[in-house]
């Protein structure tokens, strides 16, 4: 709408006292208009960190089961691999047992040993070969706030017969005398504790 004022017609200003007259935002509804994006980006924030932790521990549960199978496959392709003292490589990890009932192989959190040999025997360059896997720069060990952990990599060869029956002499005993199995069983049992012993994973496969 045009307004003559001294003469000069002059437009638009009904518009500018309409702008005018509009009200803006209060300094208290901007701040609380900021509160409400900061929460926001907190909670985002923090779900963002979840995600990262939750990969995090599933990448290392793949690898466990990853390294836990390349075990398996190790043993029962070479438990009869023989040394140069004619010992195969079941019978050299059944010896390595700690005790009767006790683990053939385990490591804690070790960092890769820094030299690698060369070995004439199966049984030797696996262990290295596991001691190399499963070092603490391939497998993470995570450890509380006092510097502990409880992230531990142990395998156990179980030897199973009726030593009545067979004149064997196994650690684990299968005790019915009516049983036709007189040659020896062997179990492995390959257990990994990751995430500071949150997370236990294990493998138990036929070896013999």
């Amino acid at each position: 709408m045009s307004k003559s004022i001294n003469g000069v017609v002059v437009s638009g200003l009904d518009n500018i006292k309409q702008k005018a007259n509009q009200k803006g935002i209060t300094i208290l509804e901007a701040l609380v208009s900021t509160a409400i994006i900061g929460i926001g980006f907190v909670a985002v924030f923090q779900m963002v960190q979840y995600s990262i932790r939750s990969i995090d521990v599933s990448s290392e549960r793949t690898k466990a089961n990853y390294l836990i199978g390349m075990v398996a496959e190790d043993i029962i392709s070479d438990k009869d691999n023989q040394d140069a003292n004619k010992k195969t490589f079941l019978t050299k990890m059944i010896d390595k047992k700690s005790n009767t009932t006790g683990p053939s192989w385990t490591i804690g959190c070790k960092s890769t040993p820094s030299t690698k040999n060369s070995f004439t025997n199966a049984f030797e360059n696996k262990v290295q070969k596991w001691e190399h896997r499963f070092a603490d720069d391939r497998l993470k060990c995570k450890t509380d706030s006092k510097g502990a952990t409880n992230d531990t990599k142990e395998l156990k060869i179980c030897d199973i017969c009726n030593n009545k029956v067979s004149g064997k002499s196994c650690n684990y005993k299968n005790i019915n005398t009516k049983s036709a199995v007189y040659e020896e069983i062997y179990i492995g049992r390959m257990e990994a504790k990751i995430n500071n012993g949150k997370k236990t994973k294990y493998l138990y496969f036929p070896i013999k």
